[in-house]
């Protein structure tokens, strides 16, 4: 059984799983590549979400070994989904290391994947292997793990063409299922990455609009194999249509709540700042026409002006792939609603080159969202995105036999293998150990030591500094005013305790006050204080014999926010599965 099933799958597949393992191959080795941007970050942030799991929060928020062992509400601003993915495949017992590799492994086929189904629904099959193979193999899809080790936005891009498919569906043929599904490769975009998400959403939006106004001009680009899906011209459809798609864009952002209410209302209590000027100042990082052009490929990062170290090329099989497609486009007089897909696709590619160029700075100023993207170039996204699908519509106007399709889609593989060589350093003892934090702190230029608003004064160092790196256990308060003695009981994620003999003093935790921390006396809350330079939370201890606990708790937002994603998980769960099974129960009847 097993064995017809496996022949039944679409044979471009196949080939598009073999060509897949030129991408993903280099990560079989067991070095790793920490020179790349960001490829520590990718390694101790899962050091950090697994502590706060396994001291008992299913959703960790807290990150305790940042700004030298003062901690950092990371997971309540940075989008967690895909540290959970390699949490899962860590779990069971496989290095932290050998679980993100995992993770970009099954991301770069799900990513090929993706882009093969929802380009096949638009063109066909053939179109569908050109396009996949073109997204994985884009120069800046390669850039993301073996450069930047961008962790997070590269899973990212695996969703952006569900999303995309998820909805042509829904436009095509409105339904509770499809309502579910679009909102839940929304939501799981929204969860992955941030950036990422509010890069794609105004192109969704765009692209959701495009669609409903064809089914009412009669183009019906999106139904173009199934027109009787939609009656064309009928205002009650196109009404309907856009009823629904509304509907899974919030129940997207209702699965997504979580983590969005929390970030979002929640945001005023970090030094955002830090994180959108100086080096993040998106003025600094607009891309010049002539470096799309440019073959040049570096490890460096990027910098103002032309003095970049790192590559913003779309490919030269890319371009190549384009320029026929574009010519195979103007002289096809046949098929005006695969014509008419090819050409979105072609706008939003050279809408995305001109957003990330300085004529585009006045947009940029003018955008509420600009310093939450941070980087012009990240619309390298939305460019390779859409130029895989006009490229993979080139299959479809040309119709190739299996040969010359072959023949494409090889020359696609090796023109950007080059790209997909890491520079392998070795990996440290520390490296999935909290001491990587530390070392990143001591090593980092000021503006990326976090800091909560709280914060007067940038640490440059802490009381466990010392402690971190001779592998002690850490002591995470300490008296600072008064007679008493302090003795550590555990040190967890999100949580510390400590019993107190003597007294009255007065007891600091070295963490960082944020909403939801709570401290308890003997079980009983008691209130807390903060105190300069660094904002630690700091209490008064009677005298006696003393247990006192500080835990993360909730706060409003969190609370609504999670209720949000379950209603919304429930709304989803039943869209998809409920109907299957009354469906049944009524053929059963």
């Amino acid at each position: 059984m097993m064995k017809k099933h496996l022949t039944q799958i679409d044979p471009q597949i196949w080939i598009l799983l073999a060509f897949s393992i030129f991408a993903w191959g280099p990560l079989l080795t067991p070095a790793y590549f920490f020179n790349a941007h960001d490829a520590r970050h990718s390694i101790f942030y899962l050091v950090e979400f697994d502590q706060t799991l396994r001291d008992g929060f299913l959703w960790p928020r807290w990150s305790p070994d940042f700004a030298f062992g003062y901690g950092y509400p990371l997971f309540n601003i940075y989008a967690p989904l895909a540290i959970y993915m390699a949490e899962v495949v860590h779990l069971p017992g496989a290095p932290m290391i050998a679980a993100v590799k995992t993770i970009y492994i099954l991301s770069t086929i799900g990513a090929g994947l993706a882009m093969y189904g929802f380009t096949r629904r638009l063109f066909g099959a053939k179109a569908g292997l050109l396009a996949g193979m073109v997204y994985m193999f884009a120069p800046f899809h390669l850039l993301e793990i073996y450069v930047r080790s961008a962790y997070a936005e590269y899973v990212s891009l695996m969703w952006l063409p569900l999303v995309l498919w998820a909805f042509t569906e829904l436009i095509a043929r409105p339904n509770f299922k499809r309502l579910a599904l679009a909102g839940a490769a929304y939501g799981l975009l929204a969860l992955t990455h941030h950036a990422t998400f509010f890069t794609f959403t105004p192109f969704l939006m765009l692209y959701i609009a495009v669609g409903h106004l064809s089914l009412v001009i009669c183009h019906l680009p999106f139904v173009a194999r199934r027109s009787s899906f939609v009656a064309c011209g009928s205002l009650r459809n196109w009404f309907k249509g856009m009823l629904f798609s509304v509907g899974a864009g919030l129940l997207g952002l209702a699965l997504a709540s979580i983590y969005l209410l929390p970030a979002i209302l929640e945001q005023r209590f970090i030094k955002v700042e830090q994180w959108t000027s100086g080096s993040y100042n998106f003025a600094q990082h607009f891309v010049y026409f002539s470096q799309f052009l440019s073959p040049f490929w570096g490890y460096e990062y990027a910098g103002a002006g032309v003095n970049d170290g790192m590559s913003y090329q779309l490919g030269i099989v890319v371009y190549g792939l384009l320029a026929f497609a574009l010519v195979g486009l103007l002289r096809c007089h046949r098929e005006m609603a695969r014509k008419g897909m090819a050409i979105i696709f072609f706008g939003a590619t050279l809408l995305a080159v001109w957003l990330m160029s300085p004529l585009a700075e006045g947009v940029w100023m003018a955008l509420p969202i600009a310093s939450l993207v941070q980087f012009p170039w990240r619309l390298l996204i939305i460019a390779m995105l859409s130029a895989s699908v006009a490229a993979g519509s080139l299959a479809a106007s040309l119709r190739p036999d299996d040969t010359v399709l072959g023949i494409t889609v090889l020359i696609v593989a090796l023109g950007s293998y080059a790209y997909a060589q890491p520079q392998y350093t070795d990996i440290p003892d520390w490296a999935d150990t909290p001491l990587a934090i530390i070392n990143w702190d001591s090593a980092s230029i000021q503006d990326r030591v976090g800091m909560v608003v709280y914060t007067d004064e940038q640490p440059v160092s802490s009381p466990m500094e010392a402690q971190y790196r001779a592998g002690e256990q850490l002591g995470t308060a300490a008296i600072i005013a008064g007679d008493a003695s302090v003795e550590m009981l555990h040190h967890g994620g999100a949580s510390d305790k400590v019993r107190v003999i003597g007294g009255p003093a007065t007891l600091q935790f070295y963490t960082y006050d944020y909403p939801g921390w709570r401290v308890t006396l003997d079980g009983q809350p008691i209130p807390h204080r903060r105190e300069p330079p660094y904002g630690l939370i700091t209490v008064d201890v009677p005298p006696g014999d003393h247990t006192l606990q500080l835990r993360m708790g909730s706060t409003p937002a969190r609370v609504i926010g999670g209720g949000l994603s379950l209603l919304a998980l429930g709304i989803i769960g039943t869209g998809v599965f409920g109907r299957r099974r009354s469906g049944r129960r009524s053929k059963a009847d």
